[in-house]
């Protein structure tokens, strides 16, 4: 980047390419098993919630809304074509929380306090949260 050269590139995709895999991606489908355990994640996070943890409740000023739910489920059903796969997994939602959940989720003072973040936060609603 710091050179006078200039790489030689090649489009691989244009515009109507995404616009295509985009609406490939829509059309994967996915449990209301999985649908639902994306519910339950985002919910896991938020602090006013029944069915957040202790901890949840006592390290999280914000959590996820739901549009958090709805980019879990669209990010598993990218993940599950990527794979080669038709159908979406639970190890897809998984493998997409921290990544949909860590900058929805706001951590307080006390979690800051003991040195904890929210990426913390969101491997131990994963851990505690079952499908």
């Amino acid at each position: 980047t710091t050179s006078a050269s200039v790489p030689d590139l090649h489009r691989v995709l244009g515009g109507e390419d995404i616009l295509r895999f985009q609406q490939l991606v829509r059309r994967v489908p996915v449990s209301d098993r999985l649908a639902d355990f994306a519910v339950q994640l985002a919910r896991a996070t938020r602090p006013g919630d029944s069915s957040a943890g202790d901890f949840v409740k006592e390290w999280v000023e914000w959590g996820a809304g739901p549009r958090a739910s709805q980019y879990l489920v669209l990010g598993a059903k990218a993940r599950a074509l990527l794979s080669g796969r038709f159908a979406v997994s639970e190890d897809d939602v998984r493998a997409l929380a921290p990544a949909v959940l860590r900058h929805r989720v706001v951590v307080n003072f006390r979690a800051e306090a003991e040195g904890l973040s929210s990426d913390d936060v969101v491997q131990k609603v994963l851990r505690e949260t079952r499908a």
